[in-house]
């Protein structure tokens, strides 16, 4: 699948996070990483322009593992995830922090 382009978000810290958007259903290679699971809005088709509302924010050593239960991922679905985007990290405690800034900043509607 294709990549969409990347996401700028910012933390409550003001700490500027790069992240990669995919299509939902994306397979991810095993690397470590914190991930946004969204509902992407195209706001204007011509220029591929788009917004994101925000479904749940998460970190994992192995993307290629699902990014949740079952039941999470049929709340995902409920509330119309298309995208996943993603900010490769390795170190644990450093995604750990990510998704503690991002939350706090974000709020999103899923706290799993």
């Amino acid at each position: 699948m294709a990549k969409f382009a990347n996401l700028i978000l910012t933390g409550k810290s003001g700490e500027r996070y790069c992240f990669q958007t995919w299509p939902y259903r994306t397979c991810f290679r095993p690397v470590g990483a914190v991930f946004f699971i969204t509902r992407r809005v195209l706001t204007n088709a011509t220029f591929r322009r788009a917004h994101h509302e925000v479904i749940h924010v998460g970190q994992t050593s192995n993307m290629s593992d699902p990014l949740g239960t079952p039941a999470d991922i049929a709340a995902f679905e409920k509330h119309g995830a298309n995208c996943v985007c993603v900010y490769p990290a390795t170190d644990e405690a450093y995604r750990i922090d990510m998704v503690k800034d991002l939350v706090a900043s974000h709020r999103p509607a899923l706290a799993i």
